[in-house]
Parts: C-alpha cells; sequence; structure tokens
C-alpha cells in the first residue's frame, strides 16, 4: 500500500469516527444530575413555605414568622434560602421515600413546588418532587437536608430583646428602681436623638448605643410560672426596659433581674422569662452621663 493510499484510508476512518460520535448525545440536559432541585428562578418571589406542619410566611413589614406569632432568626431564614437556591440532584432513584419532611413553597403567595425531604446522614439525603426520588446535596457540604427542614419554635425564633435600628428607634426609657437619677430616656427629634438631662449630646455615644442593642440576646424562652410567683410577684426588677420602635412588632417591655452570675430578663406582655449574658446587658444598663459629652470622665 502507497503511502498516498494510507493516509485516505486514515483520513476515511477518521471521518467515520466523526460521523459516529455525531450520534452521541453528550448533553445533560435531558439528565437530572447536576440540576437544582428546588427550582425557583427568583428567590425574591418567594412569600411563604409551609414545613412539617408549620406555616412561615413573609409579613409585609418585611419580618418571618412560624405559625403567625413567632418571629424568626433571619440567620434560620437565610439558612432556609440558602438550601433552596444550592440543593442540586446527584442522581435519580427509585425507591419511596417514608417519613422525612413535607415542603411546600408559595410564590407570591400561591402553593407551587410541593416535595419531600428525608435524610439518613450528612452525607445521605433524597428528595422527592413531581413523583420523582433523587439522591440531594449541596454540593461541597455534609449536611443533614432534612434538619434544616426542622423548624422548631425555641431554635427559630428571634432571640433578640432589643430588635431596633438607629434609623427605627422611637424611644428607649430604662428605669433603675433603687437609682432613679441614672435613669435613661432616649427619644428621636429630628433630625436626631435627645437624651434627656444632657445639654451637650455626645452624639457617636448614642449611634453606638442604639446600634449595639440588637447584639442584646436571649436563650430559654419560656413562661416560667415558679419565677413568677417566687420573684416577680414578690420582688421588684433592678430595672426596667420600655422601648419603641417604628415597626410595632419590634416594642418591648421588659425587667431586668440579677442573681449571683445569671441574669433573667422577664416580658410582661408574654409571661416569658429569658437568661441574658451578663457581659451583653452590662453594655445597656447604662446612665444619662454615658451620653453627656461635657461628663468629666471623658475629658481624661
Amino acid at each position: 500500500m502507497t503511502n498516498k493510499l494510507k493516509v485516505l484510508v486514515g483520513v476515511n476512518l477518521l471521518l467515520i469516527a466523526a460521523i459516529g460520535f455525531s450520534f452521541v448525545d453528550f448533553s445533560t440536559a435531558s439528565k437530572p444530575e447536576n440540576l437544582t432541585f428546588f427550582k425557583v428562578e427568583h428567590l425574591g418571589d418567594i412569600t411563604q413555605f409551609d414545613i412539617d406542619g408549620h406555616s412561615i410566611q413573609k409579613l409585609e413589614d418585611g419580618r418571618w414568622v412560624m405559625d403567625q406569632n413567632i418571629d424568626l432568626s433571619p440567620q434560620k431564614v437565610g439558612r432556609l434560602f440558602q438550601t433552596v437556591q444550592q440543593t442540586r440532584i446527584v442522581e435519580s432513584k427509585d425507591r419511596v421515600i417514608e417519613g422525612g419532611k413535607d415542603v411546600v413553597i408559595y410564590i407570591s403567595n400561591v402553593p407551587v413546588i410541593t416535595a419531600k425531604i428525608q435524610s439518613e446522614s450528612d452525607i445521605v439525603s433524597y428528595g422527592e418532587i413531581n413523583g420523582e426520588t433523587y439522591a440531594i446535596e449541596i454540593p461541597g457540604q455534609f449536611v443533614n437536608l432534612e434538619e434544616i427542614f426542622s423548624p422548631t419554635k425555641a431554635e427559630w425564633r428571634d432571640k433578640t430583646i432589643f430588635r431596633t435600628s438607629w434609623k427605627t428607634l422611637k424611644t428607649f426609657d430604662l428605669q433603675y428602681d433603687r437609682n432613679p437619677e441614672n435613669d435613661v430616656l432616649i427619644s428621636f427629634e429630628d433630625p436626631f436623638y435627645n437624651v434627656r438631662g444632657v445639654n451637650l449630646l455626645d452624639s457617636a455615644a448614642v449611634y453606638q448605643f442604639v446600634s449595639s442593642l440588637p447584639k442584646t440576646q436571649g436563650s430559654n424562652f419560656e413562661v416560667r410560672n415558679s419565677f413568677i410567683a417566687d420573684t416577680v410577684s414578690k420582688y421588684k426588677p433592678f430595672c426596667k426596659v420600655k422601648m419603641e420602635d417604628l415597626i410595632p412588632a419590634y416594642n418591648v417591655e421588659v425587667g431586668i433581674y440579677p442573681f449571683q452570675n445569671k441574669v433573667f430578663a422577664y416580658f410582661p406582655k408574654t409571661k416569658e422569662v429569658a437568661e441574658i449574658d451578663t457581659k451583653q446587658i452590662q453594655d445597656v444598663l447604662v446612665s444619662w452621663h454615658f451620653f453627656d459629652a461635657n461628663d468629666p470622665r471623658k475629658r481624661k
């Protein structure tokens, strides 16, 4: 066979191979792998989740609440949205999910997506949607997806005591039982805040104080009848705080009861008691002198 003929044969073989490959579909468009499990184009369109018997709704003022009366932690809601966005299909599975968590996603107040999530571990999770079952995951993470879709009041509630900001606070009234001379009354008087008793305001101190209020967190929120009977009904609190915000749902009234190495907050409206970190509440319990630019201690 001549060299010229060998070249022609080689070219023909390449053409045959190319034609053969042209019939092979390398596209993943018809395959479930690497597709998003929850097909939500715009997360901002989500207005409600029904998860495991709980309703999680977005209110007009931007808050998310569970079962219409429990304000939710922004971190928990953010994690929920992140999971909806990032959960992807690994492969199809021929199985029926028993148990797990039922999830319904509402788009513009209309139930659009219905799914079921079940996890066997932080590595193995399954999702059922549109009558099909898949192995699912968040790429690069070992996470029990079923646990994310398990809302509870204790874990999901917003534990912030003073939910406000320097843009929305109306008044902050701090009254000490035994030392009323240290009371603090902050009120917004356009264009800025006023502190009762202060002639020359330290505006930086006001901004620092108001901005730090949301850092005060509580834990173990619950109605404690024994605490009410043994403490609230017998003793006055160390101090009382009444806060008003432009968002009425953020208004709060709380009594502070310090005991040795613990500090308790009592909410008369809900009859709940919570524990507060001592360092956090110390930053709140200041006197009006803290905001006085003429305070001699600020000149040192």
